[in-house]
Formats: C-alpha cells, structure tokens, sequence
C-alpha cells in the first residue's frame, strides 16, 4: 500500500471536452521500497558475490508515481 506525504488539492479545470478529460501528474524520485534505494541484491555467480539489479527500479534505486485524474460526470 502506498504512502503519501504530500498533499494533492484536486480541482477541475475551467474547461472541459464533452466526453471528459484525463490529466497525468509526475512526482518523480521516490525510494524503491524493495531494494530500499540500493538498486542492487547481492546474488551468488560461479560461487562468487555479485550484485545484481533491483527487478522494480532496474538498478537505479529510485521510482517515478504517474497519477491519472479522469474528470467524467456524476452519476
């Protein structure tokens, strides 16, 4: 389950297309909580200690969230 800290204040445009509309935010730069931000397990190869990239943040230790607002009409 995610955790936030920071706060979104969602509010519609002023203008909107008939059929709805998406909006996508980016808050890049989180630390991959599988790794805890290493980037990297040691893994064992040939019986010798090597590292070897984190499968949820390919190795660079960090992750983007892409949030997705679809604005349609109540119901």
């Amino acid at each position: 389950m995610s955790k936030n800290k920071q706060f979104i204040s969602v509010t519609p445009p002023m203008f909107l297309n008939e059929g709805g509309q998406k909006e996508s935010l980016l808050s890049r730069g989180h630390k991959c909580s599988y790794c805890h931000g290493n980037g990297w397990f040691w893994g064992e190869e040939r019986r010798e200690s090597v590292k070897v990239d984190c499968p949820v943040c390919k190795g660079s230790g960090k992750l983007d969230a892409v949030i997705t607002i679809e604005w349609n009409p109540s119901k």
